[in-house]
């Protein structure tokens, strides 16, 4: 906490002993930045003004008196004093307060030429209010990670601590924590704009205790990164630094409810909240103003006795002196558990040596404390439109002023609706998965679909079909199966054409094939017919008569009287032979080719699937299913995953819409779960649903940061009419 200027009180003209100022009050604020005159006027106004109203009732003078805020920046007090308020007569008709920011601009006073002593008033004052530094409070720092974070002062060097360091900060300054951490420490310099990558570094690192130093502004959009991303979730332990931020806990309309959160403030912070003090300067003003208030009551007021007092203010101990001087005599900080309207006031530091820390217990994670801290914020459910799981109620479909909660059906639903409401969990959200998908990782490793939603904090559980794998055990609690199922494959069989089908006969030979049958047929009657001119048989064998016998010969057999001349009786002997063979060969064909149809068309096991050629097949990227064949050892399941993966295009879907309409269009056989297939083939014409191979199961999901949340189970047996929706679910499909 790098919050560095020095204050200073004052150069009171007339402050003790009957001495009077003139009507008019000014306060000169050299500072380093602009507008700290608005913010003190403001703060004066409405804190001080009305106390100071109330102290003077007897005296008229605080009604007549004109208090004056000048801006001072630095190097500027000079030409500003000297042009716009004329010194003397500044000095002459009134008081002159005047705060610095520190000690390097206290110069300039001199060189303005205010004076050190004004005639008729006490010498002027200034006073030096130094910023708190860390180095000066590394000790209690030190002590209070010791207890919030349960560091061990000797012990496992296994520990981790991760340190964020905002702007303004330095790692020297946490010296004295780096030289006495017994285990491992990491570092991460924070600045606007890189806190996701940060956020992303430290889950990477495994630390599980934090340290975050910094501004408020940085502090703020850091911890809103850490929140979404379970980080100040309750395995956590956090230790924030001065960044003013135990009062927020309304991040994206929800709130922190872990208790292992520290922050070290300058308190008490109620009066803080109470004052809207949300920067340490403002403190440091709020803690200026207070002691010239004192002042102020013995001028305006006229009161009789001189100031030599101690006052209390939010950032320790100052001691007034009748002469105008005020000395710091110690610096204060209060720790607090929690954030927001969680937090309690648990310690506080002093720079003299002072120190009290109560340790929060360890938090019990029974089944009262769990439901209590998720009926604090909506409980967000997470879920994909895959009928007859999740659906729409029957007109519910485009009903936008209806909440999902009650627009939604299904038997993933209705199993939800169930347990939620056993477990005395009442605000309930419930969403749609924006990209539709359950959930996979990509080469990089990063997750896609409901899995990516519950790890970054966005639902509190998955009511969906999700399937427990082991990739995503390793970032999700998954809760008993509720349902268990098999995959199969889903095609449409396909209807032949009539007319094709009436010309099936000529499928066993090639067209070539044909013509030369055809050319045997016309050959022959040209050589008998040639043969019975030569030499003429009984019965006549003319061209028309040849065509008629050569034809029927090859169809039928013997189909009237043969040639009875020798020479005749040895071609229809050989052709009668061709024919035999011609004959062998078309009734083996045909049979072949229709049983090759029938198994082209018809698919019964996984073995089928993979031999025929008629339907390209695969499932849904990024699913389970998909991850079963990556995985497989059986032989034929990995032919499959090969084939998915030279066919990407063709064969994995990006999602179960497109996968269904290819189905439908006769093109497509899909690898999915059989229960989904079942309901699926409903409404498909022709469809055939076949095979059950490799047992799944359907489970819910919640983060990782779940805690112990139902001992991470559901216990499906605790709500037996769902187990007979689920058997009638089952006959229906």
């Amino acid at each position: 906490m790098k919050i560095s200027f020095l204050l200073s009180i004052l150069a009171v003209a007339g402050l003790f002993g009957g001495t009077r100022c003139a009507t008019t009050i000014n306060f000169a604020l050299l500072w380093d930045e602009p507008g700290v005159a608005s913010t003190a006027s403001n703060m004066f106004k409405q804190i001080f003004l009305p106390d100071l109203r109330n102290s003077c009732l007897s005296s008229p003078d605080v009604n007549n008196t004109v208090f004056k805020f000048i801006d001072a920046p630095q190097k500027g007090l000079f030409d500003i004093l000297l042009a716009n308020l004329q010194i003397d007569q500044l000095t002459k008709s009134g008081c002159l307060f005047a705060g610095a920011f520190d000690q390097a601009e206290l110069g300039l006073f001199a060189q303005s030429g205010i004076p050190s002593g004004v005639p008729g008033y006490p010498s002027m004052q200034i006073h030096v209010m130094a910023p708190l530094t860390l180095t000066m409070a590394v000790e209690g720092v030190y002590k209070a990670l010791t207890e919030s974070l349960r560091l061990p002062e000797k012990g496992s060097v296994d520990s981790k601590l991760s340190i964020i360091l905002g702007p303004g900060y330095s790692i020297e300054e946490l010296q004295a924590v780096v030289d006495r951490y017994p285990g491992y420490m990491f570092f991460y310099q924070l600045r606007l704009g890189n806190e996701d990558a940060i956020v992303n570094k430290l889950k990477a690192s495994g630390s599980t205790n934090f340290l975050l130093a910094s501004p408020a502004r940085e502090a703020d959009f850091f911890i809103s990164a850490a929140f979404n991303s379970l980080l100040l979730s309750s395995p956590y332990r956090w230790f924030l630094f001065n960044v003013r931020l135990v009062d927020k806990n309304n991040f994206a309309g929800f709130k922190v409810v872990s208790k292992n959160i520290t922050s070290m403030e300058f308190g008490p912070i109620s009066t803080a909240i109470a004052y809207n003090l949300s920067r340490a300067r403002e403190i440091y003003i709020y803690d200026m103003l207070s002691i010239w208030n004192v002042y102020l009551k013995k001028i305006v007021c006229k009161q009789p006795n001189d100031v030599n007092e101690s006052y209390s203010g939010m950032t320790g101990d100052f001691r007034l002196y009748p002469n105008g001087s005020v000395v710091r005599t110690e610096w204060r900080m209060h720790f607090y558990g929690g954030l927001g309207s969680e937090r309690q006031r648990i310690g506080n530091w002093s720079s003299l040596g002072s120190f009290h820390f109560s340790r929060q217990p360890n938090r019990v994670l029974d089944e009262a404390t769990v439901i209590n801290e998720l009926n604090k914020n909506t409980f967000r459910v997470v879920t994909i439109l895959k009928p007859p799981f999740v659906k729409y109620k029957k007109g519910f479909e485009n009903r936008n002023d209806v909440p999902l909660y009650d627009a939604l059906d299904g038997f993933a639903i209705d199993i939800c609706k169930e347990i939620l409401k056993n477990m005395s969990i009442h605000d309930v959200s419930f969403f749609l998965q924006p990209d539709n998908q359950y959930g996979s990782r990509d080469s990089r490793g990063n997750w896609n679909g409901i899995v990516q939603t519950l790890m970054q904090g966005k639902a509190n559980f998955a009511c969906a079909s999700l399937s427990d794998t082991t990739d995503r055990r390793q970032v999700l609690k998954f809760t008993q199966p509720y349902l268990n199922f098999q995959l199969s494959i889903l095609y449409k069989k396909r209807i032949e054409n009539p007319l094709v089908f009436m010309f099936q006969f000529m499928r066993p030979f090639h067209l070539y094939t044909w013509l030369a049958v055809i050319g045997s047929v016309v050959g022959l009657s040209i050589v008998l017919t040639v043969l019975h001119k030569l030499s003429r048989n009984a019965a006549n064998f003319g061209i028309y008569e040849t065509i008629f016998f050569s034809f029927a010969s090859l169809i039928q057999g013997i189909t009237g009287t043969p040639p009875d001349r020798p020479s005749g009786q040895l071609v229809i002997a050989i052709y009668w032979l061709f024919a035999f063979v011609i004959l062998v060969a078309y009734v083996t064909n045909y049979a072949a080719t229709r049983t090759l149809n029938r198994l082209q068309s018809e698919i019964t096991s996984l073995s089928t699937l993979y031999a025929q050629s008629t339907y390209d097949y695969g499932t849904v990227a990024g699913t389970s299913y998909f991850t079963l064949f990556e995985n497989t050892t059986d032989n034929t399941q990995q032919q499959i995953y090969r084939y998915m993966i030279n066919n990407q295009e063709k064969s994995l879907m990006p999602n179960l819409t497109v996968a269904l309409e290819l189905v439908v269009n006769g093109t497509y056989a899909l690898i999915y779960d059989s229960a989904l297939n079942k309901y699926n083939g409903q409404s498909i014409c022709n469809s055939v649903n076949i095979g059950a191979f490799s047992l799944q199961s359907a489970s819910f999901a919640m983060p990782v940061s779940a805690d112990g949340l139902w001992k991470g189970k559901v216990e499906i047996n605790a709500v037996p009419k769902l187990t007979a929706d689920l058997e009638q679910m089952e006959s229906v499909a």
